[in-house]
């Protein structure tokens, strides 16, 4: 499923409609905001291990070209080059994870036992108002149907292109590939 922008909930006596999805007031049992950890190959410091890895693998092969095969030195340099080349592009991909990889949060809504990830967005703020929206509309139903616009980017659904936002029992929200 791609990612549709949603630009507004409609809150009834009776449902929350939030994009094509109904949900029934009555049925919700509990809304929470939660952050989305990655997990796997797409955590931040998952470049890092690779990282060692490769500075392993020159290390290794600067020792056999000096001390098993001494008629290998002249290929040194082209496999030192190769594995500074594959380093700087790992750290390049670590420090974007690290300083421009935003947050981002999922609006999660239980309804009869099953957590459904009914929104997601990069602005907790945005997400949080929402989430009191809903749960303004549980406690006090309007008297007619309501509609809210938001004022940053939200979007349908648990996924993000290929990615997939699973929601455990735990309270977690992780993105597995």
């Amino acid at each position: 499923m791609a990612k549709k922008k949603v630009g507004e909930i409609r809150i009834s006596k009776r449902i929350v409609r939030i994009g094509h999805e109904v949900y029934p007031l009555a049925n919700i049992s509990r809304v929470q905001t939660l952050r989305i950890v990655y997990k796997g190959r797409l955590s931040t410091f998952h470049p890092l291990g690779q990282l060692v890895v490769v500075a392993a693998l020159a290390a290794a092969a600067a020792f056999v070209a000096e001390e098993v095969f001494p008629e290998a030195r002249e290929y040194l340099p082209v496999a030192l080059a190769v594995a500074g080349v594959c380093g700087g592009l790992l750290a390049i991909q670590f420090l974007y994870r690290l300083i421009f990889r935003r947050n981002r949060y999922a609006l999660t809504i239980e309804t009869a036992g099953t957590q459904y990830t009914a929104l997601w967005g990069t602005d907790l703020e945005e997400i949080r108002r929402i989430e009191g929206l809903v749960v303004a509309a549980i406690e006090d139903p309007p008297p007619t149907e309501r509609s809210y616009t938001f004022n940053s980017p939200v979007y349908v659904g648990n996924t993000f292109g290929r990615d997939t936002f699973n929601v455990s029992g735990s309270g977690r929200a992780t993105v597995n590939n």
